[in-house]
Order: C-alpha cells, then sequence, then structure tokens
C-alpha cells in the first residue's frame, strides 16, 4: 500500500484549505469591516492616498523583476494553483490548448499564500506575467490605506493617519518592490491587515471581530515563512491592549479555530524543516545577527534606500508619552520583522536584493515616522503662535515629505545593476519564446518562465538523469525540442554547466538565435533526434563522457 509523504499530501489538498482559508477571510472582512471605529473623513483620505500610491507604484519605478528566479517561480506555481488546483511548481509541462499539465510537479519550499492570491487573478483574466506586477501594484495601494485605518484605530489622530499612508507610499524600496512579481509586498500587507484586525478587537470585543482577527491572522501566515510571527504578535497587541480577554473562554476558542486555520502553514513548516535555504551552515545563528545589526540598523537612519527624515522621526514618535500601550504595539510590530532577519544567514538588507525583507517594517516605521513629524510641526506651530488649522498643518507636512522625496527620485526609476545577467535572461528568453512554432517544448533550468508564456518546457537536467525522456519527447512535440542556453549555463557553477554541455553533446542541434550582454551568451537551439541510436547506446556514450570527465579531473587534481 503507498503511503502519501506529507508533501504529497500538501500538493494534493493545499489548495482547498487555502480557498476556505481566503473564503473565511472575505466573509468576515464583509462583515466586520464595516463596524471599524474609523472616522469618514480618515477612511476618504485612506482612499485617496491608495489611489496615488498604486499609480505612483505603477509608473515612477521601473516594471521589473528584481530577485531571480523567485518571481518566475511565483508566477508558474501560481498557474499550477490555478490550472491543476495543485500546490506544486511543475518541472515537465505541456502548455496545449489554453491549460497547463503537469508530468512531473515539486513542491515547493516557500509559502503559497501570495501564488493562490496570484492564482485568483490567473482565473478571472487569463494567465500572463504582467498580472503579478499589477498585483503588486493594487497591493501598494491598500498597504497606504490600511496603514493609515491601522494608525487612526491605534492612535485616534486623522491627521497622523493622513500622513501615515502618505510616507509610506514614498518609501523608496516600497514603491520599487511594488512594480515587481516578489512576495515581499503582499506579506508586508497581509500582516498589515492582521494587525489592524486584532487592534479592533481589542476596541470592541466582539466575538465576530475575535473571528476576523483569527482569520486574517491565520492566512498573513501563509504569504512567506517569516509571516508565522503575526500570531504571537497579535497575541501581544490583544494583551497590551485588552488583557482582559485573555482569560476568557471564548478568546481560546478562537486559538482552537486559529489552529484549524493554521495547520497548513504549520504543515509546510514541517514538510521544509530540513531545506538548506542556499546555505549548508546554520540558517538561524547569534554569529548573524552581530554582523546584520550594523546594516539594518542604520539602514533607517543613513542609507539612501530609506528616508532618513522618516527614520528619525519615527524615534521621536516612538519616544512620546501619550498612548503609551499604542506606540509599544507599533514599536513591537517593527522589531519583530526587523530583529527575525537579523538572525537570518540572508538577512543584511545589504545581501543580495534582500533589502526586500525591509518591507515588513515599514507600515510600523510610516504611522510612527507620522506621529513624529505630527508632534514636531505641532511644537512649531505653537512656538511660533501660527492660527494653523490642523488641515492646513497636515497638508504642509504632507508637502514636506513630497520634497523630500525627491531626493530618492533617481534611485527609485533605476533599473539597478543587482542581477543584470539574469534580468537579461528572462529578456532574451522571451523573445526566443515568441520565435518557437506551435506544440515545441524548451529544455531550461526555468520551466516556470516559459509556463506562463503558454510554452511547453521541462528542466534540462531530466533529459540526463532520463535516457528514454528524449525519446518520449521528440515523439510528442512536432513542433520540435529546444535547449535554452541560459544564465545557469554561464555562471561558474560545474554541476549547472554539465546539464547544458551534455545536451548539446548528446544531440545534433543548429542554433536559433542568440544575444549577448557582457560577457554572458544567452542561446535558443532545437535539437535533432539522434539517427540511429537507442537510449542504450546514448546511455553508454554518456557513460564513457563521464570517465573521461572524471579522469581529466584526475590529471587536474595532479598537476595542481
Amino acid at each position: 500500500m503507498h503511503i502519501p509523504t506529507l508533501r504529497g499530501l500538501l500538493m494534493r489538498w493545499q489548495f482547498w484549505a487555502l480557498e476556505v482559508q481566503f473564503a473565511v477571510l472575505i466573509v468576515m472582512t464583509v462583515l466586520e469591516g464595516r463596524r471599524l471605529a474609523v472616522r469618514r473623513a480618515t477612511i476618504a483620505a485612506g482612499c485617496i492616498v491608495a489611489v496615488l500610491a498604486g499609480l505612483a507604484s505603477a509608473t515612477i519605478p521601473p516594471r521589473t523583476y528584481r530577485i531571480f528566479y523567485d518571481e518566475q517561480i511565483y508566477q508558474g506555481v501560481a498557474r499550477n494553483l490555478s490550472d491543476l488546483r495543485l500546490a506544486q511548481m511543475c518541472n515537465e509541462g505541456t502548455v496545449e490548448y489554453g491549460r497547463l499539465q503537469c508530468a512531473f510537479g515539486e513542491y515547493n519550499k516557500e509559502p503559497y499564500g501570495y501564488p493562490y492570491l496570484l492564482s485568483l487573478i490567473y482565473r478571472v483574466a487569463g494567465v500572463s506575467d504582467a498580472a503579478a506586477f499589477r498585483l503588486n501594484n493594487v497591493v501598494a495601494g491598500l498597504a497606504a490605506f490600511v496603514t493609515v485605518v491601522l494608525a487612526e484605530l491605534l492612535l485616534g489622530s486623522v491627521p497622523i493617519a493622513v500622513l501615515s499612508g502618505v510616507a509610506l507610499a514614498l518609501l523608496p524600496m516600497q514603491l520599487q518592490w511594488s512594480n515587481t512579481a516578489a512576495a515581499e509586498p503582499t506579506a508586508a500587507l497581509l500582516c498589515a491587515v492582521a494587525v489592524a484586525t486584532a487592534v479592533h478587537f481589542a476596541r470592541v470585543r466582539t466575538t465576530t471581530a475575535l473571528a476576523w482577527t483569527v482569520a486574517a491572522s491565520a492566512f498573513a501566515a501563509t504569504a512567506r515563512p517569516e509571516c508565522i510571527l503575526i500570531v504571537p504578535l497579535n497575541v501581544l497587541v490583544v494583551a497590551l491592549l485588552a488583557p482582559g480577554e485573555l482569560a476568557r473562554r471564548r478568546l481560546w476558542g478562537g486559538a482552537l479555530g486559529g489552529l484549524a486555520l493554521l495547520a497548513v502553514s504549520l504543515l509546510h513548516m514541517a514538510a521544509v524543516r530540513n531545506e538548506g535555504w542556499g546555505t549548508t551552515g546554520p540558517q538561524l545563528s547569534w554569529q548573524h545577527a552581530s554582523s546584520n545589526f550594523a546594516v539594518n540598523f542604520w539602514f533607517f537612519f543613513a542609507d539612501e534606500r530609506f528616508s532618513a527624515l522618516c527614520g528619525v522621526a519615527a524615534i521621536v514618535g516612538a519616544s512620546a508619552f501619550t498612548r503609551v500601550r499604542e506606540r509599544a504595539v507599533l514599536i513591537a510590530y517593527a522589531l519583530v520583522f526587523w530583529l527575525v532577519f537579523l538572525f537570518f544567514y540572508a538577512g543584511s538588507y545589504n545581501y543580495g536584493a534582500d533589502v526586500r525583507y525591509s518591507l515588513m517594517t515599514y507600515p510600523p516605521m510610516a504611522i510612527l515616522a507620522a506621529a513624529g513629524l505630527w508632534r514636531l510641526a505641532d511644537a512649531v506651530r505653537g512656538a511660533l503662535g501660527a492660527a494653523w488649522s490642523d488641515r492646513r498643518l497636515c497638508a504642509a507636512v504632507g508637502l514636506v515629505l513630497v520634497a523630500q522625496f525627491q531626493w530618492y527620485l533617481p534611485l527609485v526609476r533605476a533599473t539597478g545593476e543587482e542581477a543584470w545577467a539574469a534580468r537579461a535572461d528572462v529578456e532574451h528568453a522571451r523573445r526566443f519564446a515568441a520565435r518557437l512554432p506551435p506544440n515545441a517544448l524548451v529544455l531550461t533550468h526555468n520551466p516556470s518562465m516559459f509556463h506562463i508564456w503558454n510554452v511547453s518546457a521541462a528542466q534540462m537536467s531530466l533529459v540526463s538523469s532520463d535516457p528514454r525522456l528524449a525519446d518520449r519527447l521528440f515523439a510528442r512535440y512536432a513542433g520540435g525540442v529546444y535547449l535554452h542556453w541560459n544564465f545557469w549555463c554561464n555562471v561558474s557553477d560545474p554541476v549547472q554547466n554539465a546539464f547544458c554541455r551534455r545536451a548539446l553533446d548528446e544531440f545534433p542541434h543548429e542554433m536559433v538565435e542568440s544575444a549577448r550582454e557582457r560577457d554572458f551568451e544567452y542561446a535558443l537551439y532545437r535539437l535533432q533526434r539522434p539517427d540511429g541510436r537507442d537510449g542504450r547506446e546514448r546511455q553508454e556514450r554518456r557513460d564513457g563522457q563521464e570517465r573521461r570527465d572524471g579522469r581529466q579531473e584526475s590529471q587536474d587534481r595532479k598537476n595542481w
């Protein structure tokens, strides 16, 4: 009797668990969202800020990928969720007649909340790589709106709430990463929503508000690995703002319901607990914290990627002696998602493109910054004896934020040199894909992006490991079998390079198109079926080549 693995169970059933989680969240938002203790003026201003934030994210920064190849994998996983209702990335897939069919799927180590949201768009509007960018543009607007709402729930000030949304929308990295296909903007939004629901529950203390908090927290935990921290954070929110609730039976009943909704996230963590996450050493340690601290601390005060004005103002806002418990909530919120990356081996904001991790701290930092700016502006108004209204003063502070943002425009508009080779790979691959005839298949290191472009694709390594697969592919795809000479064929990685070389050595081939970026070459080859050679003969050739490679490697060691 076959006993399915945990990953196998999650591949099959996680889609349905996410459907239930999202449906519960939507229902509770509709039922309880209208009862938020937020003034109409704040809601109206928040909507305006949200629209402007979404438009700014879609027009000011360049629309480009910044983290490779995670963004393409997320989109591929979303297509598997949409077309197949399976939580997987597809390593060999056929895209014909408008739908993906996957012959070999693999469970992805990243949580599935963000690809699930993207799959909703695929279901309604169809599959395209532009959909992920548009989703994050919308997320940028929603993040500004939720920050406005959270600010008033905590601090009870319309001007501070509006300035919070403006401050968030104008943070340089918030803008840049909101025009990518990365998961972090969505993760930051979902965590902000969860905190807002917890504050709302602490204010109204109703059972439906508790259910909303549980639903929002459980769904937020599916966005990224560190998002599970939203659960203890929201427990702290309740302990600070409504400590009496901790002793009530209702809260513990809600906790049991939350545990049921969290089951998929907990099982996912158990399934991927042995993943290396790109390192052979400890993923979390004090050693990493000591090296990450200086970078991640000064990021908020002396780094061109974050507004120093907002960083200093956040200190002023956190040090006020009014609404101390509410400010403690904001400080804890920022610290939780700042501290966790201190201990992560790749948690430095200077490590590759990992500045995106800082987005998790932006909503509380923006609110504290707005509170600090308002405090300073009010002090100046009093010192000057100016008879400015709150509305006029708020407009003046907002203009200061906009004017100060001009310093960061060149950075925000820049594509950046980071990951130039991988970015070029995607751009050239998209052009190569447009030249393929119908019913063709591409062997590549990243089938996901070809699946999004409605092209059948498979992992190049599969052909090297299974000599019978090549025969099946040549027989199946009348449009031909192609090899994508890509980023991984150029980098100094002998394992990945070997897959590319062996595929070209094994099959007669002709170049269809090529391109060059600096010292990297990208190309599309059409492979031919080797006449008169069956799978056994090709395997013998491969074994002989491996023996020759081994002898050469031994000789190289002796020479060294």
